[in-house]
């Protein structure tokens, strides 16, 4: 398991236990990670930081107790991140194009870049992506499983997957200048 979700686990068993400073120091290693992310699924990223403080204030007051300490403690908030935000952008009639959840898709993840001219040769660059590229990319940075994970899933050799996952990336590069 790799360290940051050992940290992050600890964490969260710390919560459960009652550790109310175990929060403030969740937010202050992982805040700006979960921030980012929020920001990602959101269509309103201003809301992104309201969104993160009732996550952490949700798992705070009962969510921690739901955590089994063999989950990805790191995935389980991105869950409840990502529900969150879809939830807040259904209620205010933000509907996304595709489902980006069932079709494995990155670039609906991908709506925030620093400007409108980056964002747009971002969506192109992922749009020239096979869906086989896209659901790579999709399980390794969007899901945070690992490569042996990923293998197993799509029943293919780990350095398949890894030579895979090197190859697009090299590709988006090059896209991107």
């Amino acid at each position: 398991m790799d360290d940051n979700v050992k940290r992050v686990n600890k964490l969260i068993r710390d919560i459960q236990s009652g550790d109310e400073s175990a929060v403030d120091r969740l937010y202050v290693e992982y805040g700006r990670l979960f921030l980012n992310m929020a920001k990602k699924y959101l269509f309103d990223a201003g809301y992104a930081e309201d969104l993160l403080s009732e996550t952490f204030l949700e798992i705070f007051r009962n969510k921690a107790r739901s955590f089994d300490k063999k989950f990805n403690g790191l995935n389980w908030i991105f869950t409840i991140i990502r529900n969150k935000a879809f939830r807040h952008n259904r209620q205010r009639g933000f509907v996304p194009l595709e489902n980006a959840e069932s079709s494995k898709s990155v670039e609906a993840f991908f709506s925030n870049a620093d400007s409108p001219i980056e964002d747009a040769d971002l969506h192109i660059a992922l749009r020239a992506l096979t869906e086989r590229e896209n659901e790579l990319l999709y399980y390794k940075y969007w899901e945070g499983l690992t490569v042996r994970e990923i293998a197993a899933k799509l029943k293919m050799p780990k350095s398949t997957v890894q030579h895979e996952i090197k190859k697009i990336l090299k590709k988006l590069s090059k896209m991107l200048g």
